[in-house]
């Protein structure tokens, strides 16, 4: 068996909650999924070009965007997609954004 497939393999012996101590929720610069992090439950946030601040579940976005990214050489090569302007709209809408914290407005000061 190669690393990958062993570590499939424990992945789908673990509970959610023992995958979260051995991939806590990580920060990143872009929106990005990944075939080899799939069944971790991995937890990610990133900050968009609009300011917004999302929190997504990758697997459950891998899940809404495979459809789409069987079409992708860059997929089909790698088994790896990124987005650093915002999320797939795809993905926007379904349930794997856990949270999107909007920017804080800067107060100005005109007199």
């Amino acid at each position: 068996m190669t690393k990958q497939e062993l570590i499939t393999q424990a992945l789908k012996t673990m509970s959610i909650e023992e995958k979260r101590k051995v991939f806590p929720p990580m920060n990143r610069k872009n929106f990005v999924i990944r075939e080899s992090w799939l069944g971790r439950n991995q937890i990610i946030t990133f900050t968009n070009k609009k300011g917004q601040t999302i929190t997504y579940d990758h697997d459950k976005a891998l899940e809404v965007m495979i459809p789409t990214l069987q079409f992708s050489p860059n997929w089909l090569k790698r088994k790896y997609w990124s987005q650093s302007t915002n999320l797939p709209k795809s993905v926007l809408t379904s349930d794997s954004v856990i949270e999107i914290v909007e920017p804080k407005k800067s107060k100005s000061t005109k007199k």
